[in-house]
């Protein structure tokens, strides 16, 4: 079976490949404009504008790649694991019925010299367990039965080392990632009460009730817009 590295995706269609292209190239020639034309009036800010709404069409057609994974963190990692048993036995856990047909790939990224720290053989840092799944239905059940039994722990199921509590969540692209870190942050220090994700995108909002609205986050410069507040990247 295939192992999916971490920027590993489905194949894409060859239209969908040549829009990429078109748009990297795009970004590419806009990029290097942007150097020449500091002298001139409001065109640097023009095409520093385009390369940014290019840049995120591109993060948004790889976040489209990753709609049917997802990633489960804080499971014991061992020597020799069956990753795809690991799936199921948390799926069953969580009250969803998982066949190997429901699982195309679950692989460990991260480095993995951190294994054969801890004893009996167990990682005392266990990586990141990323799942591709056959169908998006099926993702959608695993991350609503984790929604609902918030808490979980692998107690029952029979996993290595001591009973720990695993999280499974949405995968997001580097750039959706380290802007959901930022998000959550800000949500923190000024008080908001809710930051999540849903299909790739992320939400944000103040308080509870239909009073508060909902806000997406896009890039930097929504986090500015929304929290009010300069940031540093």
């Amino acid at each position: 079976m295939h192992s999916l590295l971490p920027t590993d995706r489905p194949p894409r269609s060859h239209a969908v490949t040549e829009s990429l292209s078109d748009l990297c190239a795009r970004v590419e020639a806009l990029e290097g404009k942007a150097p020449n034309v500091i002298e001139s009036n409001n065109t640097e800010s023009t095409l520093l504008e385009t390369v940014t709404q290019l840049k995120m069409e591109l993060n948004a057609r790889d976040q489209d790649q990753l709609l049917n994974d997802i990633e489960i963190s804080s499971v014991p990692e061992e020597n020799g694991e069956n990753t795809i048993h690991i799936v199921t036995t948390l799926g069953q856990k969580l009250g969803v019925t998982l066949s190997e047909h429901d699982i195309i790939d679950a692989t460990r990224v991260g480095r993995a010299s951190q294994l054969n720290e801890g004893v009996q053989g167990l990682s005392s840092r266990p990586r990141l367990l990323v799942v591709r799944l056959a169908r998006r239905a099926v993702r959608d059940r695993l991350l609503q039965a984790a929604r609902v039994r918030r808490g979980a722990t692998t107690e029952g199921t029979g996993l290595p080392g001591p009973n720990s509590r695993f999280y499974i969540n949405e995968r997001l692209t580097v750039i959706n990632r380290r802007l959901f870190q930022k998000t959550r942050q800000l949500k923190e220090q000024l008080g908001w009460r809710y930051a999540w994700t849903r299909d790739g995108k992320i939400y944000v909002r103040q308080r509870p009730g239909a009073e508060s609205p909902r806000h997406r986050i896009r890039s930097e410069l929504d986090l500015e817009r929304v929290f009010g507040i300069h940031v540093v990247c």
